[in-house]
């Protein structure tokens, strides 16, 4: 009889854990659809005929209404030469990093992403508020496109995406690399 007793207990005590474990797993699930979904990708930015380059790593969200925000961690490589302005603007600074915080929309029926540059963080005044105008591919791990490069629309932008645990490690030192250099600058 005891046996009996004790496996009724048992049995009450998982149906009750149960009705809990699915509202939480409930929950969750609720809970994570209203968070923006975050990729990160790596890539670069380049004008068509010309040297200038910049690499960078992406850290971009897109939420539950398709609207778009990123913070995009550019690092400078090279310039065009022919150009005696830009070539002083940039002396000294090659592999210096600034961040372009960006704002827009995302369409899913099309895969088009747009959005422009808001602010940045740019100590020393390597990079440009920029408008992008992307396609992100159906298995969403290419992200390409055209940048208006003050309007000259020579610009090309494309991006690789890379694992969320690389892409926070790596985004996060470099953010904070940036963000030691400046305040001592």
């Amino acid at each position: 009889m005891q046996d009996l007793h004790f496996l009724s207990l048992v049995y009450t005590f998982n149906r009750k854990n149960m009705k809990k474990y699915i509202l939480l797993l409930t929950t969750l699930f609720c809970i994570n659809l209203l968070h923006a979904q975050v990729s990160y990708y790596k890539g670069e930015w380049t004008r068509i005929n010309k040297h200038d380059c910049f690499t960078g790593i992406f850290k971009i969200s897109i939420d539950k209404d398709n609207m778009v925000k990123g913070e995009l961690l550019w690092t400078y490589i090279a310039i065009d030469s022919t150009d005696k302005s830009m070539t002083e603007q940039y002396h000294g600074k090659k592999k210096r990093t600034g961040i372009e915080y960006v704002e827009g929309s995302y369409n899913t029926s099309t895969h088009d992403i747009y959005f422009e540059g808001r602010s940045k963080e740019d100590p020393w005044e390597i990079i440009g508020l920029d408008k992008y105008t992307l396609k992100l591919s159906l298995n969403m791990q290419i992200l390409y496109g055209s940048t208006d490069s003050q309007g000259s629309k020579d610009a090309l932008f494309y991006g690789t995406r890379i694992s969320s645990a690389t892409g926070q490690k790596e985004f996060g030192i470099a953010k904070a690399l940036l963000q030691k250099r400046s305040s001592r600058k």
